[in-house]
């Protein structure tokens, strides 16, 4: 064989190697993501926060935004079973003269539209598993 044909055989076996290893499983990490609907319409804002039931390393949350939310892999969720907590406040700013204002220069004080059993007495529970796709869905009435 000569010197040529054996650096090009290499090359082709170095090539192959580094390519079968070139993907990132994250730390087994998996991308969490759904839509999240309140008395049948999308959620317009809010917050999913998810809170491991067993010994996984992860907890996580997400912004809900126009009804959908989603925790990218490599910033995602170990396998194993989770809580769910949803909280969305209703965006109203009350008056109220007796407080000083915020650092916006108003007193802003939102009610949380979402029901307690789906935040303060959430009994929501998910599983993230490996082999996905790890969607979580709510309709929250």
């Amino acid at each position: 064989m000569n010197c040529s044909r054996a650096a090009h055989l290499l090359l082709i076996i170095v090539a192959t190697y580094l390519f079968a290893g070139c993907g990132n499983d994250f730390g087994g990490r998996q991308e969490v993501k759904g839509t999240i609907k309140f008395k049948g319409k999308l959620l317009e804002q809010g917050v999913i926060d998810f809170t491991p039931l067993e010994s996984q390393p992860t907890k996580g949350g997400a912004v809900i935004n126009k009804g959908w939310y989603e925790i990218p892999r490599k910033s995602g969720l170990m396998k194993g079973k989770y809580r769910v907590i949803i909280t969305a406040g209703d965006g109203r700013t009350p008056e109220n003269s007796n407080e000083p204002p915020g650092p916006t220069g108003a007193n802003i004080i939102s009610k949380e539209q979402i029901p307690p059993e789906f935040n303060v007495n959430t009994k929501q529970e998910i599983e993230v598993k490996d082999k996905g796709p790890n969607v979580f869905d709510y309709d929250i009435p």
